[in-house]
């Protein structure tokens, strides 16, 4: 069986590369999402000849106020890989001073000239409704929720665009989480680590971990770990795709 992991932030580990290839060493598929422009550029020649890991263009809405959005860069670097991410907005406590600036960030990043062969691993921590509705005005095509906590009525109307979810075990020991699970149709999951921030057995989560992971999903919902790797191959297969037709 092959895993795959949508969403880790690599270089938050103590050995970054050393990471990636334990990541190669169980051909575990793992898109290592970054928080800054800045951050991608610096790390992206080191990932180049990895087999399993894919690099993402990201920007952190928590970085907001701390890094303004270098737009110039992020044009630069988004023609070198097919994945955006970890970008969003965040309003978790409903009051976000730098909320607009957020969502103009966010337009900028979902833009047309971008969203139509990238891939975006999102942030929306209590702005999924924003989110949801920036994507549906720039028409992205290939979205995934990453670690969703948004309401259910918010997920019916993602799910009605046909936008996906990634999951991990955080969302497997809580009720919401199982909750929120259960409500997404199976050919929209994804799984995710979001490793370093997550652990399992008091352990920050490795590639090692990935298959009992899997095997704790299959245990709860049928066919867990076959089905998110026939939609993770058909999400690559539909980007592949629209790529060509841009072209």
């Amino acid at each position: 069986m092959t895993y795959f992991d949508f969403h880790v932030h690599i270089d938050h580990y103590p050995n970054p590369i050393k990471l990636a290839k334990e990541y190669e060493s169980y051909k575990i598929y793992a898109l290592f999402v970054t928080n800054l422009p800045e951050l991608f550029e610096k790390q992206y020649l080191s990932y180049q000849n990895f087999k399993y890991v894919r690099l993402a263009l990201g920007y952190h809405p928590d970085l907001t106020d701390e890094f303004p959005l270098n737009h110039d860069l992020f044009d630069k670097m988004a023609s070198r890989t097919s994945y955006i991410g970890e970008v969003g907005v965040d309003n978790s406590r409903g009051k976000a001073s730098n909320l607009q600036k957020q969502l103009e960030n966010f337009a900028f990043i979902t833009q047309k000239k971008y969203n139509k062969d990238k891939i975006y691993s999102i942030h929306s921590r209590g702005a999924e409704d924003e989110i949801l509705d920036l994507l549906i005005e720039n028409d992205v095509k290939n979205a995934v929720f990453h670690w969703y906590t948004g309401k259910i009525s918010t997920l019916e109307r993602i799910v009605e665009r046909k936008y996906m979810f990634s999951v991990n075990v955080n969302m497997l020991l809580s009720k919401k989480g199982i909750n929120i699970i259960k409500k997404i149709p199976q050919e929209l999951l994804l799984f995710e680590t979001d490793g370093p921030f997550t652990r399992f057995e008091n352990k920050v989560i490795r590639p090692a971990q990935i298959p009992i992971l899997f095997k704790m999903f299959d245990d709860q919902f049928s066919n867990f770990t076959e089905t998110a790797f026939k939609n993770f191959k058909r999400l690559l297969l539909l980007r592949e795709l629209q790529s060509k037709l841009k072209t």
